[in-house]
């Protein structure tokens, strides 16, 4: 039965950016750590271009700016070594931005194996381009989890809940019935009736907190679907699960990363 006393992050590690004045994932990582009341650590992979010294004052105001922040620890290398330092930290949580995802991605391909053989963090992604030193990331308003109805699934959830108790953000459980092939609209309500029955049951468990339904029948695909519902409702975190991978890799499922790319805002992505 799924712990629920394990949906808590001790230890979040927040990638730093390289040669980047914009550090929007070091900061969306304290702003989750003083939700949590956790903490912060830098991981900064020094490549072989050496630092720009703006980079280095940046590092230096964001540790001074946020408490949360403990420290940084820093290994030279290229993008891979980021695992090695989230095995040392016993990370829980790692938080990066779409920039340094595309950079570790193809490496993450290439290593698969060996590279999703590491603990069993969960990763946050953060877009870039939605943020900048004049508009950092805000508190979050709007958490939508798109959960499987199943055992592996309530882990997923009870950290959505968890999030949007602490950020007091509105909150939605999305069920989508993908690649719905039948035009008869009967077929479609006893569909929707089926999945909000699932629902129910698995919010009668969770106390605290209003948990909005919401299933969509579609000829969609899932990505397709969890993306469009959370930018027609304005949501700023999709939370997800993943029980294939593990660590970093959680973001090299399919959905996973259709989601990444079409959504607009961060996305959540759990290790079940």
């Amino acid at each position: 039965m799924t712990n629920k006393q394990s949906v808590g992050y001790h230890s979040i590690i927040a990638a730093v950016t390289p040669n980047t004045s914009h550090q929007p994932a070091a900061i969306r990582a304290a702003n989750v750590a003083g939700k949590l009341h956790s903490e912060v650590t830098l991981a900064h992979v020094i490549s072989a271009a050496p630092d720009t010294q703006a980079l280095t004052d940046v590092i230096k105001e964001l540790i001074d700016s946020h408490s949360e922040i403990t420290g940084i620890k820093s290994i030279q290398g290229n993008s891979l070594e980021i695992i090695t330092l989230v095995d040392e930290m016993s990370g829980d949580l790692i938080v990066l931005d779409d920039l340094s995802f595309t950079t570790l991605a193809p490496s993450l391909m290439e290593s698969r194996q060996k590279a999703c053989d590491h603990g069993d963090c969960d990763a946050l992604l953060i877009h870039a381009d939605n943020h900048s030193a004049e508009s950092p990331p805000a508190d979050y308003k709007h958490i939508v989890v798109a959960a499987d109805l199943n055992e592996q699934g309530l882990m997923t959830i009870y950290k959505a809940v968890r999030m949007a108790r602490r950020y007091q953000a509105r909150l939605t459980l999305l069920n989508v019935v993908a690649q719905f092939d039948s035009e008869k609209e009967d077929d479609k309500i006893k569909a929707k009736q089926l999945r909000l029955r699932g629902l129910e049951a698995f919010t009668a468990v969770i106390e605290g907190i209003e948990v909005e339904k919401e299933v969509r029948v579609t000829a969609q695909t899932v990505d397709q679907a969890v993306c469009e519902f959370s930018t027609e409702h304005d949501a700023d975190l999709i939370v997800m699960g993943s029980h294939k991978f593990k660590g970093l890799c959680v973001l090299l499922g399919e959905k996973a990363q259709q989601v990444i790319k079409a959504s607009s805002c961060d996305v959540l992505i759990v290790h079940e």
